[in-house]
């Protein structure tokens, strides 16, 4: 319960910074700045989600009972973990580097 609320907190204010960043660009870039400030933008509430399936996975993975269980907690946390490479890595190539996204990277690990 504690790790989704702060999780909540975590996701909020990520939201909020990227969101008034969005906007005072918004108005002072031209169309593909803005373009990819939004493609960013996305990529950065897909990598919070993509944070987020991962800590439930574990958590599932750490609550499993039974053979099916086990391998379906273990199928999800090898998905999501997926994912999360995927996305970093696409964030990589976009040359993604902010300060609230490296804040969420060193609280989330």
């Amino acid at each position: 319960m504690f790790n989704k609320l702060w999780w909540d907190n975590i996701n909020k204010q990520v939201r909020k910074v990227f969101k008034r960043h969005a906007d005072s660009n918004l108005q002072t870039n031209h169309s593909k700045s803005v373009e990819l400030e939004l493609e960013h933008q996305r990529l950065i509430e897909d990598l919070d989600d993509a944070f987020m399936e991962w800590k439930q996975a574990q958590v599932r993975f750490e609550y499993a009972l039974g053979m099916d269980e086990m391998d379906y907690a273990i199928f999800t946390m090898e998905a999501s973990e997926k994912r999360l490479a995927m996305l970093l890595k696409r964030a990589k190539q976009n040359n993604l580097r902010t300060n609230a996204y490296r804040q969420l990277i060193k609280r989330c690990s």
